[in-house]
């Protein structure tokens, strides 16, 4: 899964930085397309604190209450989030 999340953030970055405009979505929107929305606005955008992922996740609840994180996305992205 890294190489997926990290090339993610490639893009989204290359393409935010050149003034585009970023869309995310997926089927239900209650927890893929919120976790990558998330990594965005903490490692891209810097909306969210990008030094912890509970810090990020708590202040990304206020903005996005729908957000149902499944265990294993949760336990994933706490202990990669360094890496991104």
């Amino acid at each position: 899964m890294p190489p997926l999340f990290t090339e993610f953030l490639r893009f989204v970055r290359q393409h935010w930085e050149a003034g585009k405009s970023i869309l995310i979505h997926c089927n239900r929107g209650d927890y893929r397309a919120p976790s990558l929305a998330l990594l965005f606005l903490a490692k891209v955008v810097g909306v969210l604190p990008g030094e912890g992922y509970q810090e990020a996740l708590g202040k990304f609840f206020k903005l996005y209450p729908n957000y149902l994180p499944g265990q294993g996305i949760q336990i994933y992205l706490n202990k990669k989030w360094d890496r991104f």
